[in-house]
């Protein structure tokens, strides 16, 4: 197996996160966690949907819509005007780059109607209170490309047990992948999961077991499919939020143990 470099990881971040005023105010939601503290450990590529797609800062707000039987549209507040396909054409534009950036996680800005992971504000075309069902355009469109990308909003990683999930997902992401990208051979798989059993214990053991089949019967499969099943299946085992009893016995890398214990 090719050894695993201490580079830093790179995380997809949206722009206003970082300090920058690309807000619909000309204002921005520095998180001083993400800057300080998370920065100087990772390389950040920021990324607002709402300026890529030319809507100017400071800009008219936008939200969610649901037309009775129709689909979620994002809609001007005042004006009411229908920009959905011009955000969206935006996303598409950069999605491929996004997908390419060799990235192990992303950190998105909570209740954006491009951004926000999940429970965004979805209003009905009707009137009446809004509904906390939506998941932002953007953030919708990076979580169907890339399904096992960690992601999460800057808002959730104020709980320490999710904050340490979130990075331990991050640099486990960077190592599959460095794996897979490798010329690796069923006996570097092998030594992988190995190596990441009591990770995987301490989240999921039943997941660690159905893994250790995968690998077992790795020599017949396709090791293309191999790859893709193993990446899914132990990033959905790491998305279990391990108790901190299961976590004791875990010896994470320094750079990652920093991160997670930073209040």
């Amino acid at each position: 197996m090719s050894p695993v470099t201490d580079s830093r990881p790179r995380i997809g971040v949206s722009t206003c996160l970082l300090g920058e005023p690309v807000r619909w105010d000309a204002g921005h939601k520095r998180d001083p966690y993400l800057v300080d503290v998370f920065g100087p450990q990772v390389e950040w590529v920021p990324f607002c949907p709402e300026v890529e797609a030319g809507f100017g800062t400071p800009r008219e707000t936008m939200h969610l819509v649901r037309a009775a039987g129709g689909p979620i549209t994002l809609m001007t507040t005042k004006t009411q005007r229908d920009v959905t396909r011009q955000l969206r054409t935006a996303v598409q534009r950069r999605m491929d780059a996004i997908a390419e950036a060799d990235l192990s996680g992303y950190v998105l800005k909570k209740d954006s109607p491009s951004c926000g992971m999940a429970r965004v504000k979805v209003y009905s075309d009707r009137g009446g209170p809004a509904e906390r069902t939506g998941r932002g355009l953007f953030a919708d469109a990076l979580m169907t490309r890339l399904p096992n990308l960690p992601v999460e909003e800057e808002g959730r990683l104020s709980d320490p047990r999710l904050r340490e999930n979130f990075v331990e997902r991050v640099f486990a992401f960077q190592r599959v992948r460095r794996l897979f990208s490798s010329r690796w051979t069923q006996g570097d798989l092998v030594a992988f999961h190995t190596a990441h059993k009591l990770t995987l214990m301490a989240h999921s053991p039943s997941a660690y077991r159905a893994l250790g089949r995968l690998v077992a019967e790795g020599a017949s499969l396709d090791r293309r499919a191999l790859a893709l099943r193993y990446e899914a299946e132990f990033m959905q085992a790491l998305a279990v939020v391990a108790t901190p009893k299961r976590h004791a016995n875990v010896d994470p890398h320094p750079r990652e143990l920093s991160l997670r214990n930073h209040v």
